[in-house]
């Protein structure tokens, strides 16, 4: 936790504590006034105060927050009117916790005596420890080390900068490194160059890559197809008909009017970032239909390298490949073609003018502040400037965005995880099992086929002939079949001849010839039934 920087003023009934904390989750902030014991928490900041006098929080009471300078701005009455609170400039003795009358017990050392029994030593020392645990478990939860927030830490020279228009520096440097790896992939963010940010982010996204994971959801597209279908809010709005919503108003209305500026390059990295951002903001809302969820503010984050790896861009081309990347290598649906309708999406947002990307922009902090980790961070670093940047600018502006990204299209190449090679050699397998599953699935239904002892080894061999777009399989028979055939019609013959001998042999000759040239008939329609077509 950190101890933020407080002021503390005080009129005949009132005492006004200000509470510098530019980082604060100011929708999780709690206060508690107890007399003169007051506490604050607003994540990652802490600060106990005791006070010379006695304060209450009533219907008088006031609090506030400004957003520009990230102060707290809190007002209680004194309970005692007209009394004068001292040292309140002794910010040492403010942070001191409150005395407790405990016995004291006190440390003796025995010098000189072996023989002492060890075993009353240990008891008496085990007593002792265990009156302090009773004595910590007891107390006040609110009671933990406190810094003294005078304490100056020494600035690093040529820190590196981030933030909206990479205007902040050693914003983070107090903060814990697990905490700050909860919302960020960039290690070490006060202390790593702006120059290696990239080189570090390509090589994690590498490694990063899971080629299993990315060709599942290649052979599998059924599961993709619903988001690619998917129809959202921008495919049916018209420009003239946007609105801002009370929420998003609300808002808006809290948010400092800040002037800005600005050079051409950094306007110019600002708006390749908002594509960065926005992009990872349209991939959210089609892969959840527009319903986000819990896990949204996180995919936001960190498909944009602008918010997980504070890196800004100079080149169209460079942030729509490094966007195609981590859509690549992080979510949950990790498809080319569901990246290439992203993109698409990106377009056009843009397209429907800066209302509409403000509109986005205020989703994207509301996720943000109620994300389980810390991701508020994020609006204080980049989303609230961004916010008043937009209302500032002219449309021009965001047409000028719009004409940059057009035309460009990115392709698997340019990728870096061998794609290509990595479909080809999939298409391979797959086609080979194609042709695998079919000879057997063929064998099995001539195992199934019912024929004639006598024709059985008219069946002799398989032979399937493979090209790139087709399977063709053919049936031989030997040249036993052929000769069965010819004894077959001699028969055929003999008995049509001798019919006409005499009337009755005639009538019984027919009959049997009958019998026989359906019975061969028969056999011949087996062997036709057989031989695919």
């Amino acid at each position: 936790m950190l101890t933020p920087r407080f002021e503390i003023t005080q009129t005949d009934a009132e005492v006004t504590i200000i509470i510098h904390a530019p980082y604060a989750n100011v929708k999780d902030t709690e206060v508690y006034v107890d007399g003169s014991d007051f506490r604050f928490y607003s994540t990652p900041y802490y600060l106990r105060l005791k006070l010379p006098g006695e304060i209450e929080e009533n219907d008088m009471s006031f609090g506030s927050y400004d957003w520009e300078k990230g102060d707290f701005s809190l007002r209680f009455t004194k309970v005692t009117k007209g009394e004068y609170f001292e040292n309140l400039d002794m910010i040492t003795t403010l942070l001191a916790p409150p005395k407790k009358k405990n016995t004291i017990v006190p440390n003796i050392e025995v010098i000189g005596n072996p023989s002492a029994n060890s075993e009353d030593i240990n008891d008496s020392s085990n007593e002792h420890d265990s009156t302090v645990d009773n004595e910590n478990t007891n107390g006040d939860e609110w009671y933990i080390d406190q810094n003294n927030p005078t304490e100056i830490i020494p600035l690093l020279t040529g820190s590196p900068k981030y933030g909206f228009a990479n205007k902040v520096s050693e914003a983070l440097v107090a903060f814990e490194v697990a905490w700050i790896q909860e919302i960020i992939d960039l290690p070490m963010p006060d202390t790593t160059p702006q120059a290696k940010r990239r080189n570090l982010r390509e090589k994690r996204e590498l490694s990063d890559f899971n080629e299993e994971h990315y060709l599942a959801d290649l052979m599998q597209p059924e599961y993709i197809k619903p988001y690619i279908s998917f129809t959202a809010e921008w495919d049916t709005l018209e420009k003239e008909s946007i609105s801002l919503n009370d929420s998003e108003v609300d808002l808006l209305k809290e948010l400092p009017n800040k002037e800005y500026l600005l050079s051409n390059k950094e306007t110019h990295k600002l708006l390749l970032s908002l594509v960065d951002i926005l992009f990872g903001s349209c991939y959210n809302h089609r892969t959840t239909l527009g319903e986000s969820t819990v896990e949204s503010s996180w995919t936001i984050a960190k498909l944009s390298s602008t918010l997980s790896w504070f890196e800004d861009f100079t080149d169209p081309k460079e942030v729509v490949i490094a966007c195609f990347r981590r859509s690549l290598c992080y979510p949950l649906y990790r498809n080319w073609n569901l990246s290439i309708k992203v993109f698409e999406d990106v377009k056009k947002v843009i397209k429907l003018g800066k209302k509409y990307i403000i509109k986005r922009f205020c989703e994207i902090h509301s996720l943000f502040n109620n994300s389980c980790e810390p991701r508020y961070i994020l609006n204080q670093l980049y989303i609230k400037d961004y916010l008043v940047w937009l209302q500032q600018i002219q449309e021009s502006l965001i047409e000028s965005l719009d004409l940059l990204i057009t035309d460009i299209q990115p392709t698997k190449e340019e990728m870096g995880f061998d794609l290509v090679e990595l479909e080809q050699a999939a298409y391979s397998v797959t086609e080979d099992l194609i042709i695998e599953n079919f000879v057997h699935e063929m064998m099995d239904q001539l195992d199934e086929l019912t024929i004639n002892n006598n024709d059985k080894d008219k069946l002799k061999t398989i032979y399937y002939i493979h090209d790139k777009h087709s399977l063709k399989y053919v049936l031989s028979s030997s040249s036993s079949s052929s000769d069965s055939s010819d004894t077959d019609s001699e028969s055929d013959s003999e008995t049509s001849s001798d019919s006409s001998d005499t009337d009755s042999e005639s009538d019984t000759k027919r009959s049997t010839s009958s019998t026989s040239t359906t019975s061969n008939s028969s056999h011949l329609d087996s062997d036709d039934a057989s031989e695919p077509e």
